[in-house]
């Protein structure tokens, strides 16, 4: 019998997704990654790198439990066996319209089994993996953990050779510091800061798009790479500037929305890792934040002066990223939790690009999930290409609004604007146009 003594918390971020689960649903809250191994791969090793990869995560294998009016985490549940599916008979948009469908089947919170992944052969020296969580268990940074860890495995099963990561680390010490962070006067310094910086008149007080029967739920996604000649006019600007390229794009995205919402205080929404201490960056689990952030400018800055304000708001707002949005929205003055939200269009760059190649195999990964959409998100991806690492643009939309042919349009006429503004990037923000408005 499990007894309070062996219970252990959920981390602010299990805790919020927890509830979501309950108000919403299961289904928005699915995450899943399809990836395609092109080569002489030895299934056998990958099945046991799988193995071995799952065994080591420990903070995936584990259920809620409700006990007066608090949720716990109980960590005995097995890990799960993989699914085998021959899917050799179906074309590319066959495979993908499969993946989709099993994203579906509802994860229960109070049993575990947070999880599930299926092997797929697709042909000769061709398969398939795909791998769907609850994000509770998982965000997008410890998928990156986990596929990179499993790939180390493969390796070194393959070769005979030593690992070349550390293991995971223990989820127990990211709890500890987490506790400790929010005992500590730095939590309340942190508050301080959003308390200060957000209330009031400050304050977002609607998305692009507010009125929808299910706020929250999966949507289409529109993702292609950024060609290679504006991917060298960022290069080059990002160079000058000594930031990353997927700064510009952040920038002119935000510039964009805020011309479609007509508001120049728009707030978006910016995940940040929030993992506290070293040893959270080797912890496959849900830590991620979102953190509200405002562009602010006045339509009279060029592109380099975009750039620019946005990387001092990153810098202005990094060093409070461990206050939680959920708990952020009851300290703000003048911000009523239930009613007003903390920011609009999330737009989230994922700076962690897998390898391309891997033992003799070519590998490519698609994300078919990343969690539950309220409105017109925006993912930047970094991808190696033909071995140079690029810049992928994915747009996500709530099903309600959009369907991927209009989220393809909003795509062109985004790299429109971009490529305009790279061409002459002394224009002003206020001097750009756009051609297709988002959706009443």
């Amino acid at each position: 019998m499990q007894t309070m003594d062996s219970l252990a918390p959920l981390t602010r971020a299990q805790h919020s997704m927890w509830k979501g689960h309950h108000h919403h649903g299961s289904y928005p809250f699915h995450t899943a990654e399809w990836l395609v191994i092109d080569g002489p791969l030895n299934r056998e090793l990958f099945h046991q790198a799988i193995e071995f990869t799952l065994k080591e995560a420990k903070a995936l294998h584990w259920r809620a439990l409700e006990k007066d009016g608090k949720v716990y985490r109980i960590d005995d549940v097995d890990v799960r066996p993989p699914q085998f599916a021959d899917l050799s008979h179906l074309d590319d948009q066959a495979i993908l319209d499969w993946a989709d469908c099993a994203v579906e089947p509802p994860f229960d919170l109070s049993t575990g089994h947070l999880y599930d992944y299926v092997f797929a052969h697709l042909d000769d020296n061709k398969y398939g993996l795909f791998f769907r969580a609850h994000h509770v268990a998982l965000d997008g940074y410890a998928y990156g953990l986990m596929i990179n860890r499993f790939l180390d495995y493969y390796q070194s099963l393959k070769n005979a050779s030593a690992l070349k990561n550390k293991a995971f680390d223990h989820f127990e010490k990211f709890l500890a510091d987490e506790q400790r962070y929010l005992a500590s006067p730095k939590a309340e310094q942190d508050l301080q800061f959003w308390r200060k910086n957000f209330s009031h008149e400050l304050a977002p007080k609607k998305r692009l798009k507010r009125k929808l029967k299910q706020p929250f739920y999966q949507g289409p996604r529109y993702e292609e790479v950024i060609d290679w000649e504006t991917q060298q006019k960022m290069n080059a600007l990002a160079a000058e500037l000594k930031l990353p390229s997927a700064m510009v794009v952040m920038a002119v995205m935000m510039s964009y929305l805020v011309k479609q919402s007509g508001d120049s205080k728009q707030c978006f929404g910016v995940p940040m890792m929030s993992r506290l201490g070293t040893a959270s960056m080797r912890i496959p689990c849900l830590v991620m934040n979102i953190l509200p952030l405002r562009l602010a400018g006045t339509g009279q800055e060029n592109l380099k002066e975009t750039v620019q304000l946005l990387a001092q708001r990153f810098a202005e707002v990094r060093p409070h990223q461990n206050s939680y949005f959920e708990q952020m929205r009851f300290v703000l003055d003048g911000f009523d939790p239930f009613d007003n939200i903390l920011f609009g269009p999330i737009v989230n760059w994922i700076p962690y690009p897998l390898p391309e190649y891997f033992e003799g195999c070519h590998l490519t990964k698609t994300t078919i999930s990343a969690g539950p959409i309220e409105d017109f998100d925006i993912a930047i991806t970094n991808k190696f290409v033909d071995g140079v690492e690029r810049l992928y643009l994915a747009v996500d939309g709530h099903k309600e609004l959009y369907n991927v042919e209009a989220l393809g349009e909003y795509w062109h006429d985004f790299m429109r604007m971009l490529r305009l503004w790279l061409q002459q990037p002394e224009q002003l923000a206020n001097q750009l146009s756009i051609e297709k408005k988002l959706p009443d």
